[in-house]
């Protein structure tokens, strides 16, 4: 007790003596640079901090997908009255969006600078450092890569800020800015984990970094640096990927997408990601709105679906892209809008001449795994790059070196084969399928608005599986729409198309239950076991004792008419100038929605005459409804090849110039 009082005692008068000693104790929770990056641990969170920005508004949280990646030849910011800002070229340095774009860049790469500089720091296992030095090394070279593919000569930073006046930096040569991103991504690629050893993708492995380097030389090799050294480049690259036999298609493209709105990996295919995670309930930071502003369209927030704004419809140039039977179109393009918050979920399919009014429809909230769905933060994963791309880009290139070979032809076809929904490894010359559905004006009466889904089934026609959907208004008791939800394959002629169920013998009813029976519709209104007499009545109810379960009439059966087309799958006989453009298509039916297609059309040198003439023909073809949806491509001009140096760079580095035309 004496001891302790004296202690305290102590204490008490070298607080009254000596309070500038206090003052001076370093605090054990510390985050001065040498004491932070000290344990393994410590190296963990620093990497994971380089990664964060990846998944902010500013880059693949909202705006490379959204605001800077809306209006293209893919879709268009389907708002009418957004007049101004970067979704419409309409903009000027000031824009707020394309500083957040800067801002997080570069916060990434001063991360990745501090990372490298004290990645020795912490006593740990050699080749743990090394695989964390690995990532943080080719994060730097992707994020600076984002800047110079957007902005062309940009401050180049390798070594963290010393100062904060030390703010006046010279925008470095678009080559020196490449120079450093490919040894830096090269030096990353011998020093990470395979995609195997991973098992997810949130972080990058090395055939991920591979296919990032094919990106990188194809974008360097095209406009507007035109260096065509690196088509060779990216054609290694892109081999070496196929090479490692660690990544091959998933067979169903919609599962794809299903997967990264599920928290649920396959690094075969999709091979680097953005993750996220939870509603932000938590408080963690998540920003993410994939699927939120550019998803299906539903302006309430229900639980079932999701909260979207719908920012980003289709154009028709994509729409008429894709051929009868690729199932791509449909996942990518939304065929529906949902009928508002309705238990259970249903949806109004669009017409064959209402193409404009589709959302962009790849991140569905629907498959979200959450119970509560928040309105405005989403859980989905953002695909950076996947296997189907990487084949993709391998075909581009060995096609401009070597011309349309079997290596280029055996690439791409993979892609094609899997559109359709075939095994991407097996040869299919072409498939007939199911085309399109006409419901019939005749009939259509009395269906139950408590069961707005009705599935649709075909018989005949030489072919299989083939499967429909028609929809019942809550108002009218009438089939309103009909769908196709997959095309089948092998139809030699038209089959017959049935609206619902077909009544069948010894079938137990429930009450409620709608059948068909030649062109009559039924209601079970007593249930029971059905005999082998089929209702034929046109009014009134079966008797019991004659069909067991009573069917009680209640109108015509809706009809509908099926159509159906060949489409080549394969393709082949194709010149380099023709394989050329096959693969610009094939891009867009595989890649839309993915931030992609912008840089692809400037490093094809086509950028600003593909808009424009996309403005043009959505003027002279999209109606009075949707003719807004030409005003990006109508502001369009070479200026746009480049974004201008934010405003927020400008104000403050005296040494930074500006692009030219901003």
């Amino acid at each position: 007790m004496k001891r302790i009082l004296f202690i305290l005692l102590t204490i008490l008068s070298l607080s009254v003596v000596s309070c500038k000693k206090f003052l001076n104790t370093v605090p054990t929770d510390s985050l001065v640079t040498t004491d932070y990056y000290t344990t393994e641990s410590k190296l963990n969170s620093a990497l994971a901090g380089v990664y964060q920005p990846l998944g902010t508004a500013g880059i693949y949280g909202d705006n490379m997908f959204d605001q800077m990646g809306a209006s293209t030849d893919e879709g268009f910011y389907a708002r009418s009255a957004q007049t101004t800002g970067i979704m419409v070229y309409n903009f000027d340095y000031g824009n707020s969006d394309l500083n957040n774009f800067w801002t997080q860049l570069y916060q990434g790469i001063e991360r990745a600078n501090l990372l490298i500089q004290n990645i020795n720091l912490a006593p740990m296992d050699e080749t743990k450092r090394q695989v964390i030095l690995g990532e943080a090394l080719f994060l730097r070279g992707y994020y600076h890569f984002l800047l110079v593919s957007n902005f062309g000569d940009v401050p180049l930073k390798t070594a963290p800020t010393s100062s904060v006046t030390n703010v006046n930096i010279p925008r470095t040569p678009t080559k020196q800015v490449y120079a450093q991103v490919l040894a830096d991504m090269q030096a990353a690629e011998g020093k990470v984990s395979t995609a195997t050893a991973l098992g997810y993708g949130g972080h990058v492995s090395k055939t991920a970094i591979e296919g990032i380097l094919a990106r990188v030389c194809l974008t360097m090799a095209g406009a507007p640096l035109n260096d065509e050294s690196k088509y060779a480049d990216a054609l290694m690259w892109a081999k070496k990927v196929q090479a490692s036999g660690e990544h091959s298609l998933n067979s169903s493209y919609r599962q794809v997408f299903i997967n990264l709105h599920q928290d649920l990996y396959d690094v075969r295919e999709s091979m680097w990601e953005v993750e996220n995670k939870g509603t932000g309930a938590d408080g963690l930071g998540n920003v993410n709105r994939l699927g939120n502003t550019n998803g299906i369209a539903l302006s309430v927030n229900y639980d079932a679906i999701g909260y979207s704004y719908g920012f980003v419809n289709t154009t028709a140039k994509l729409f008429n892209l894709y051929a009868p039977g690729d199932i791509r179109r449909d996942w990518s393009i939304a065929q529906f809008s949902y009928n508002s918050a309705t238990t259970p979920v249903s949806y109004t399919y669009f017409t064959s001449a209402q193409i404009y009014n589709r959302n962009a429809g790849k991140f569905r909230r629907e498959y979200e795994i959450s119970a509560l769905k928040s309105k405005n933060i989403t859980p989905i994963n953002f695909p950076i790059l996947r296997y189907s791309d990487v084949l993709l880009m391998l075909a581009e290139a060995e096609n401009h070196i070597n011309g349309p070979t079997s290596i280029a032809y055996d690439a791409i076809n993979q892609v094609r084969r899997r559109g359709f929904g075939l095994n991407p490894n097996t040869p299919v010359v072409s498939i007939s399928v199911l085309n399109n559905l006409t419901l019939a004006t005749a009939g259509n009466t009395g269906y139950l608005t408590s069961v707005p889904n009705i599935p649709i089934t075909f018989t005949g026609g030489g072919g299989t599986g083939a499967t429909g959907m028609a929809t019942v208004s809550t108002s009218t008791g009438k089939v309103t729409s009909i769908a196709i939800l997959n095309p089948g394959s092998g139809y030699t002629s038209a089959p017959t198309v049935n609206i619902g169920t077909a009544w069948a013998a010894n079938t137990v009813y429930t009450t409620g239950t709608q059948v068909y029976n030649a062109n009559n519709l039924y209601t079970v209104t007593t249930a029971g076991t059905s005999t082998t007499t089929a209702p034929t009545q046109t009014s009134g109810a079966s008797a019991a004792a004659t069909t067991g379960a009573v069917f009680t009439y209640a109108g015509a059966r809706a009809t509908a008419t099926a159509t159906i087309a060949t489409s080549a799958v394969d393709l082949s006989g194709l010149s380099t100038s023709t394989f050329l453009l096959a693969i610009q298509d094939e891009r867009a039916r595989e890649l839309c929605y993915e931030s992609l297609r912008r840089p692809d059309l400037i490093r094809w040198g086509i950028w600003v005459s593909t808009m424009n003439a996309l403005a043009a023909d959505m003027k002279a073809n999209a109606g009075t409804t949707y003719a807004y949806g030409a005003l990006a491509g109508s502001n369009i001009t070479t200026r746009n090849i480049f974004y201008p140096i934010p405003a927020s760079e400008i104000s403050v580095n005296s040494a930074a110039t500006q692009n030219p035309g901003w």
